[in-house]
Order: C-alpha cells, then structure tokens, then sequence
C-alpha cells in the first residue's frame, strides 16, 4: 500500500471537512453538518477494502470522510451540501443522506444497522460473497433496533461487518455517563458476536484488524464486529463549542493522530509534497462548487 496515497486520502478528508466547517461559519452552506476531524483512520481504510460496486457500506450522520473515499470525487460531496444537482444524492440529501452505488447513509442514530443488516439477508439469499457494510458512533449503541440488528445478524449467521467508531461521547454525553463500561465488548458479546477493539492512532494496526475482519466476513458469511476507539477535534455539529471535552483527552488525541501514524513513515519532502496537492485539490473543488 501506497503510504503517500494513504496519507493523502487521509489529510483530503481532514481538510475538506475544515473547508466545510469555514464555509458553514461564512454562512455559505444551509442546514447543519456533522464533521469527521480525527475520525479520517477508518474511511481511509475501508477506501481500500470495499468494493462498492460489489459490496454494500451504510453510515450515519458523521459520514463525510466515507462519502469522500467511496467516489473519490470530493465536489461530489461539497456540491451535495451546497444543493449543486452534481452532488451524491443531486443536492436533494444535503450533509447526512446521500448515497452512491452500493452507499447509502441517514441521519438517525445507527439508523441503517438495521438496513445493513437486511441487505446482509439478501446477499446470503443470493449465495454471493459481496458483504454488508456499517459504520456508526457510541450513541447507537444504546439504540433498542441495532441491538435487534446484532441479535438477528448472529442467530442467523448473515454476511456483515459491524463497525463502531466509539469517538466517546454521544453528542456530548460521555460513553461512562450512558454506559456502565467505556468500552463494549461484554455487550456485543452478549450476543455472540465475534469482537476485536482496536485504536485508531496506528492505521496500520487499524487496517489489518478491519483487513481479518472484512475477510472473515466474506470467507465465512457470517458476522463480525469491529469497535474502535478513536477521538474528533470538532464538535458533534457546527454550533458545539466542545466545552465538555477534558483538554488531556485532546491532548492524548493530538499526540496520537490517526494521520500522524502515517506521516511518520514518510519523508518532510514527502508530507509536504502531500499536504500541496491536498491543497490544490480542496481549491480546485472550493472553486468548481462556487462556480457551477
């Protein structure tokens, strides 16, 4: 794998959600957003392990980053919040329901665990060995019909990949406030999924647990699920000023960014050469979007 394509895929999220949140603080974009800053390990990675003509990906309301890494044409996502008819889902969607090919995602909580895990009941119909993708936050685990989802997926052995980006808190209710644990592994457990935790400050960690799991779930047809403790630098939406965040959570975060892990094995000439090109493309898309 390519550490300067994976490094820009990476920073390209990070810095068209910051170009997002500029716009929304200019008031040149309506509605609201939920940004993904910090959060860029897992869709950088699953850019490399799904096949969206093939495979299904559902997500949630922080789905910005997947957005981008499923079509690879970021005026695609920003022309969708700007209302632009070349958006994903032709301007009607706008930050939280868009689609593309096999990619869909909604504004509710966990919302389309369920529908990932009824697309999973249609592949194992099909006898196909495409699988059922979704992504979602720590809040969803407190929902009553993804808990459903993950009984359903496991008394019936279905083809889907569970994966919880547990960013700790839910808006801004800290997962120790809502939970009894920090972590859900007992839970999923419970029913009888297979489970693997792992921290999103070392892709190259990340993308091998995401690896096994994905082929797991192809190889076998049946279920799996991956949490991930990861961390946002930006508020749960655009009005959030964080207040609630400790500044030594931060401060752990910055010192482990996800992109951080890669850029290190790079050269400076190399991230530099990187974070130009990610610049020129962020003003390439600004521009197209203002103008057309």
């Amino acid at each position: 794998m390519d550490k300067k394509e994976v490094l820009y895929r990476m920073m390209l999220i990070r810095e068209m959600e910051h170009k997002i949140e500029s716009l929304f603080s200019q008031g040149l974009l309506r509605g609201t957003t939920h940004c993904c800053i910090g959060q860029e390990a897992v869709p950088a990675a699953m850019s490399y392990l799904i096949d969206i003509n093939r495979d299904y990906l559902c997500s949630g309301h922080r789905a910005h980053g997947l957005s981008m890494m499923m079509t690879m044409k970021p005026e695609t996502l920003l022309g969708e919040i700007m209302g632009k008819p070349y958006g994903m889902a032709k301007g009607l969607g706008g930050s939280q329901h868009v689609y593309y090919k096999n990619y869909f995602t909604n504004g509710i909580t966990g919302g389309m665990a369920t529908i990932a895990t009824g697309i999973a009941f249609a592949l194992k119909q099909e006898k196909t060995d495409a699988i059922s993708v979704v992504d979602f936050g720590d809040g969803a685990m407190n929902e009553g019909y993804v808990l459903e989802a993950f009984n359903l997926a496991a008394e019936m052995k279905l083809p889907v990949l569970y994966i919880l980006e547990n960013n700790g808190y839910a808006m801004s209710t800290p997962v120790e406030t809502a939970n009894p644990f920090m972590v859900f592994e007992d839970r999923v457990k419970g029913f009888a999924l297979p489970y693997t935790r792992v921290e999103a400050s070392d892709f190259d960690n990340l993308y091998s647990v995401l690896e096994t799991a994905v082929k797991k779930v192809r190889e076998t047809r049946e279920p799996q699920f991956v949490e991930v403790l990861t961390h946002r630098f930006c508020g749960h939406s655009k009005s959030d000023k964080r207040a609630y965040i400790p500044q030594e959570r931060d401060d752990y975060w910055h010192e482990h960014d996800c992109i951080k892990s890669v850029a290190k094995q790079l050269s400076e000439a190399e991230v530099k050469e990187v974070e130009e090109s990610v610049a020129a493309e962020i003003e390439r898309v600004y521009q197209y979007c203002i103008n057309h």
